[in-house]
């Protein structure tokens, strides 16, 4: 990904001509002019880490970026290292929209950047004001190598920015490379986010790689969900694999009633008994078995969900909450 030129004419400058051709020399990895215009920046006063700090970029969309941004967003590891070696600038300093230099520098691709400022401090989870850290640009942008580097260096799997995880990015990318590392990191591959789980985001955007792999670790299915997606954005493959891998053409018995959802009712009921004993564990394993038979019935996700309030898991009350909402509505 390539960033507007943090040289051109849109933007002002604070200190000037000086200031201009400081952040030009970043931009074209010029290090004697940097360090030229550091110093004249400081005109003499012994403070020139404060006068680069200082030294900002006004005018959308980069306002608020300093050198060492601009440095990074071309990949300008020599600049990089006298801003941060030598001059000691902030590694995490945000922009005006909290994008820091490991962010802007995994925007634009620069691995071996991201892995110096990474090596120098940089904060893996520090995310801008939206949200997104650099594991959710790195996973929007398909770029496994970038991935699997932020996660060796310790990025959460599941930061939420207001899109959903990493995970929900790349379902809804169609980034399947990045979402196999990312389930093989553990990410949640059930996590909600304004009602959308990744599966969800995947049978949305019609990318069937994705959802083969939220389907193989065991990712929740709801079939009137997937069929009013399917409806909504005439998507059949997504649809029919669904439908095979979770036996949603279900056999029915000689009175015409499913027989899955003849022995779901049977588990229901069970479950409803433990949880007028308060065993609340088994209940919630009875409507679990139930689930699997029949997802259509809303009362198996709102007791199941009652089940996971007293037990303590409030992401899977949460979960059943809005699956049951889905299905009622």
């Amino acid at each position: 990904m390539e960033l507007p030129s943090a040289t051109g004419s849109m933007y002002t400058y604070a200190g000037g001509f000086v200031q201009h051709m400081l952040f030009e020399a970043c931009n074209n990895g010029d290090l004697g002019i940097v360090k030229g215009m550091a110093m004249l920046l400081d005109k003499g006063r012994g403070q020139i880490r404060e006068a680069v700090q200082a030294a900002r970029l006004r005018g959308n969309p980069l306002g608020g970026m300093g050198a060492l941004h601009i440095a990074a967003s071309k990949g300008r590891l020599e600049v990089c290292r006298y801003l941060i070696e030598e001059l000691r600038l902030d590694v995490d300093d945000a922009d005006q929209e909290g994008r820091t230099p490991l962010i802007i520098s995994t925007l634009c691709n620069h691995i071996s950047t991201v892995k110096y400022l990474l090596d120098h401090g940089a904060d893996v989870n520090k995310a801008s004001h939206d949200g997104f850290t650099p594991l959710h640009h790195a996973t929007c942008l398909g770029e496994c190598g970038m991935v699997q580097l932020l996660l060796a260096k310790g990025a959460c799997v599941d930061p939420v920015a207001y899109c959903g995880t990493p995970l929900h990015v790349a379902a809804t990318e169609g980034r399947d490379g990045a979402m196999k590392i990312l389930l093989d990191h553990n990410a949640d591959f059930n996590k909600m986010v304004d009602g959308l789980t990744p599966l969800a985001a995947a049978i949305n955007a019609a990318e069937l790689k994705c959802v083969k792999l939220l389907t193989e670790p065991g990712a929740v299915v709801n079939g009137r969900r997937i069929s009013k997606t399917a409806a909504k954005n005439g998507s059949t493959e997504c649809f029919d694999y669904l439908m095979e891998e979770t036996g949603a053409n279900r056999n029915l018995s000689d009175n015409g009633e499913s027989v899955d959802k003849r022995k779901a009712t049977e588990l229901k009921s069970l479950g409803n008994k433990a949880v007028e004993k308060k065993d609340y564990p088994s209940a919630a394993g009875f409507y679990s078995k139930a689930v699997d038979l029949y997802p259509d019935d809303a009362t198996l996700f709102s007791n199941r969900s009652l089940c996971w309030h007293h037990m303590g898991d409030g992401g899977k009350a949460l979960l059943d909450a809005y699956e049951m909402q889905e299905i009622a509505a």
